[in-house]
C-alpha cells in the first residue's frame, strides 16, 4: 500500500503543469514541431522522420529505411520533396539516420543525449499516420509516459499513450521543451501501448550510424515492406476479373459488370469458389446460420443450407445443443466447431438435427497497409496496457464543471437499459442533439436524466453531418454554452464521461473527413504546390478551363479561357511542361506567368499554396486499401463508430473517445462547447462537428421539424 501511495505521489509531482499551462505549451510548440517532421518515401511506401540539424540530418526508424545507402525522397512540411540517402541502421533498437541531399538550412529540433524523461511526463508525438495526406500537415498527439524503460519489445522502449499508427514509424516523440526524446517504433493491441525508441539508445551508436554501419536484422517482412504500393492481391484480382467475364450470365457477375466496383479479397474469393471451385481447397463445415453476439439467436440464414433445409428461421433462439441447455452464443459456437452432426432445440420447443455441408474454407487474407510503412504490432494480446496514470489530480479543478454537465449531457439507452450514445442539451425545453446513425434503428429509445427515464422523440435528422435533433419532456435541463470560434492546433480540450473527463488536443486544422478511399496520399504525380486551375481535356495548349474559387489563381485574377504562354522567363511547351514546372515549385513560392487574354498579354505573379484536401481528386484504390487496413488495425484496440467518415467538415482530436460518447460536447478549458463529438474514427483520430456547423444544422433541423 505504501508503494502505491508513493507511486501516486510521484505521478502528481511529475505532472506539475496545470491544464491551462499545458494548453499554452502545446499550442506554442505545435507549429515548430510539425515544421521539423518529415515523410520518408521509398519503394512505394512511406514512414516518418524528424530533422535534427540545419544541414538536413534526419532521425527515423530502422524498419523505415531498412539498410544503409538507399535512395529515397523526403517530403518537408512546406511541400518540398527532396532526395535523401539512408545512413546507418540499428535494428536492435529500431533507430536509423538519413541525410537530405540538398542545401539547407532546414527547420530542425534539438534532441536529448541522456535520459531526461520519467514516468508521468507529458509528451507530444508527430508523424504521418496513414502516410502524407494531401492537404493535411503532420498531426500532433498528446500523451504521457507510462514506462520509461522495459524489457519487452525493443531495447529500453519508452511507452506512452500518445497514439501512433502505421505511417508514423520514425516520427518524433517530443518533451515539453520541444526536444526529441524518442522515435515512434511499434505498438501494442491496446490504444494505450505506443512504443518509442529512446534517443539515448540511438546516441549510444551515433558515430557508427553516421558512418553508415548496420546492426542486427530487420524484424519487418522486407518483401512486403518494399512493395506496399503494389496491388497486394494482384493475382487474385486477375483471376477474378477473368472469371467474371467467363461467367457474365451469372446474377452476381451481371450486376458487377453493369455497376463495376472494387471488391475486397474475401468477396472475390467467394465468387471464385462459386464459379470455379478448387477441388483441392481446404474444406470446413457449414451449418448455414449466423448468431447475435449477445444471445444464441439466429440473425441470418444461407439459402439451401442445412439450417434452412431443416426449417430454422431468422429470430429463432437456440436453447439447447444435443439436449444440453445453453444461454450464450460462445457456448453454441464452440459446439459448432466440431463439425459434427448436432441436434438443436429452439425456444419454441422445436428440435432439428443438422449435418453440416463441407464447403471451401474461408481464406485468410492479411491486409497490408497500402503505401505506408507498417507500424509493427507487439504485445498484441495485452489488452490492458501498462499501469494507467490517473487523471483525477490533473483535472481536479474541473469537478464543478462536471457536476453541472450532468444536467447538460445525457446517456441515451435502448429498452434493455444499455447506453447507445450520448446527447447534448441545446434548449431548456427539452431539445438535444446526438449522433443520428447510432439511434436510427433503436426501438424504445430513452434518455436518462435525474434518475428518471424519458421517451425520446426524434424531431429531425441531418444525414450529411449525422446529427439528430431529439426531444424529451423533462424539466431542469441546462443548455450548454457555445464557443463559435474553431479551436487551434494543439489546444487542450475535454469531453465529459460518466466518471470524469477525457482530455486531448486538436491534432490538425479543421477540414473535411472524406469517405473511404477519398483521402489521398501525396505522390510525385500530384504536386503539393497548388495553383487551382484545370485545362480542357482535349486541349494541347495550356488554356484554362476552370479556376477554383479561393485558389491562388482566383486571387491573382486568372480567368477561364486564359492561355498560359510563359512560366518564369521562358515559353511553355504545352500542358505537360506546365505541370512539370509546377511540380518543381513549392507552396509559398511566387511564380511569374504570362497569359494571353484575347489580344493582350498579361503578366501575373501568383503565390502557390499547399494543395488542399478538397483538390485531391476522387476515389483511389491504394487509399481505399490503406483506409481499410488502418481501420482493421485500429479496431484491435477498441470499438470504432459505425459511421466514421464522410463529413463535409470536422474537428480532428486525439481523445480516446468510445462510440457511446459520441453526441457529447467537446469543451475548451472554460467549459464552452467548441464541437459535438461525432465519431471514433481510427486509433489516433476522433472527430467532432464544430459549433459553427452545428448552429447551421440545428436551424435547418428545426425548420424541418416544423414542416412535419
Amino acid at each position: 500500500m505504501k508503494s502505491f501511495l508513493f507511486f501516486l505521489f510521484l505521478l502528481t509531482s511529475l505532472s506539475a503543469q496545470t491544464p491551462q499551462e499545458l494548453d499554452k505549451i502545446v499550442r506554442r510548440l505545435s507549429p515548430t514541431l510539425v515544421e521539423s517532421t518529415v515523410a520518408v518515401m521509398l519503394n512505394g511506401g512511406s514512414g516518418s522522420g524528424v530533422i535534427v540539424s540545419p544541414d538536413g540530418l534526419v532521425i527515423t526508424a530502422a524498419h523505415v529505411t531498412s539498410e544503409p545507402g538507399k535512395q529515397m525522397k523526403v517530403l518537408l512540411a512546406d511541400g518540398r520533396e527532396l532526395d535523401a540517402t539512408s545512413l546507418g541502421v540499428d535494428h536492435e533498437s529500431d533507430g536509423a539516420l538519413l541525410k537530405i541531399n540538398a542545401p539547407g538550412p532546414f527547420p530542425f529540433r534539438p534532441y536529448i543525449e541522456t535520459p531526461t524523461y520519467k514516468i508521468g511526463d507529458w509528451v507530444i508525438a508527430t508523424g504521418h499516420p496513414g502516410g502524407p495526406v494531401v492537404g493535411r500537415p503532420s498531426p500532433v498527439r498528446l500523451g504521457r509516459i507510462f514506462e520509461a524503460g522495459t524489457t519487452s519489445g525493443f531495447t529500453d522502449a519508452i511507452t506512452t499513450n500518445a497514439m501512433v499508427i502505421s505511417g508514423d514509424s520514425g516520427g518524433p516523440l517530443y518533451n515539453l521543451k520541444g526536444e526529441v526524446i524518442g522515435i515512434n517504433s511499434n505498438i501494442g493491441g491496446s490504444w494505450n501501448v505506443n512504443k518509442h525508441v529512446p534517443l539515448p539508445a540511438i546516441i549510444a551508436r551515433w558515430d557508427a550510424l553516421m558512418n553508415s554501419e548496420s546492426f542486427g536484422r530487420s524484424m519487418q517482412n522486407q518483401s512486403q515492406q518494399n512493395n506496399l504500393f503494389d496491388e497486394p492481391y494482384a493475382d487474385l484480382r486477375d483471376r477474378f476479373e477473368e472469371a467474371l467475364k467467363k461467367n457474365a450470365d451469372e446474377p452476381g457477375a451481371a450486376e458487377l459488370l453493369a455497376r463495376p466496383r472494387l471488391l475486397d479479397p474475401h468477396h472475390m474469393q467467394a465468387f471464385l469458389n462459386q464459379w470455379e471451385p478448387d477441388p483441392e481447397a481446404e474444406k470446413s463445415p457449414r451449418y448455414g446460420f449466423t448468431l447475435e453476439a449477445s444471445a444464441p439467436r439466429i440473425v441470418s440464414l444461407i439459402p439451401e443450407s442445412p439450417a434452412a433445409r431443416a426449417g430454422l428461421k431468422k429470430g429463432d433462439l437456440i436453447t439447447a445443443v444435443n439436449d444440453e441447455i445453453i444461454s450464450r452464443t460462445i457456448s453454441l459456437s464452440l459446439k459448432l466447431q466440431s463439425g459434427k452432426e448436432i441436434k438443436l432445440t429452439t425456444g419454441k420447443g422445436k428440435s432439428v438435427t443438422l449435418k453440416p455441408d463441407q464447403v471451401i474454407a474461408r481464406a485468410h487474407f492479411p491486409q497490408p497497409v497500402a503505401g505506408v510503412i507498417d507500424m509493427m504490432v507487439i504485445d498484441e494480446n495485452d489488452a490492458s496496457g501498462p499501469q494507467r496514470i490517473p487523471a483525477n489530480e490533473f483535472l481536479s479543478s474541473f469537478q464543478d464543471l462536471r457536476d453541472t454537465l450532468t444536467r447538460s449531457v445525457l446517456p441515451l439507452k435502448d429498452r434493455n437499459g444499455k447506453t447507445i450514445v450520448s446527447a447534448t442539451v441545446i434548449h431548456e425545453m427539452g431539445q438535444l442533439i446526438t449522433k443520428a446513425s447510432e439511434i436510427e434503428n433503436v426501438e424504445g429509445l430513452i434518455a436518462s436524466f435525474d434518475r428518471q427515464d424519458y421517451p425520446v422523440e426524434i424531431m429531425a435528422v441531418d444525414e450529411e453531418f449525422d446529427i439528430a435533433l431529439i426531444k424529451i419532456s423533462a424539466t431542469g435541463l441546462v443548455p450548454v454554452s457555445w464557443e463559435p470560434n474553431e479551436p487551434k492546433v494543439g489546444q487542450l480540450l475535454l469531453s465529459p464521461t460518466p466518471k470524469g473527463f477525457l482530455y486531448g488536443v486538436i491534432t490538425q486544422p479543421a477540414r473535411l473527413a472524406p469517405k473511404k478511399g477519398y483521402e489521398l496520399n501525396h505522390s510525385s504525380d500530384q504536386p503539393s504546390a497548388y495553383l487551382g486551375i484545370t485545362f480542357a481535356p482535349e486541349a494541347i495548349n495550356p488554356i484554362i478551363e476552370t479556376v477554383e474559387v479561393g485558389s491562388p489563381a482566383d486571387k491573382i485574377g486568372l480567368l477561364e479561357g486564359d492561355e498560359i504562354i510563359e512560366f518564369g522567363d521562358s515559353p511553355l511547351q504545352g500542358i505537360d511542361d506546365f505541370t512539370m514546372r509546377v511540380s518543381k515549385s513549392s507552396p509559398g513560392e511566387k511564380i511569374t506567368l504570362v497569359v494571353k487574354r484575347e489580344d493582350k498579354e498579361i503578366t501575373l505573379e501568383p503565390i502557390l499554396d499547399l494543395r488542399p484536401a478538397t483538390a485531391a481528386g476522387s476515389f483511389d484504390r491504394n487509399s481505399s486499401q490503406r483506409d481499410g487496413a488502418l481501420s482493421s488495425l485500429s479496431a484491435r484496440g477498441g470499438k470504432l463508430s459505425k459511421r466514421r467518415a464522410g463529413f463535409p467538415h470536422a474537428l480532428y482530436h486525439d481523445q480516446q473517445l468510445t462510440p457511446r460518447l459520441t453526441g457529447s460536447p467537446l469543451l475548451n478549458l472554460k467549459g464552452q462547447v467548441v464541437g459535438i463529438n461525432i465519431a471514433r474514427a481510427l486509433r489516433h483520430r476522433s472527430l467532432a462537428i464544430s459549433t459553427e456547423r452545428i448552429d447551421w444544422v440545428v436551424a435547418k433541423l428545426r425548420r424541418k421539424a416544423m414542416q412535419r
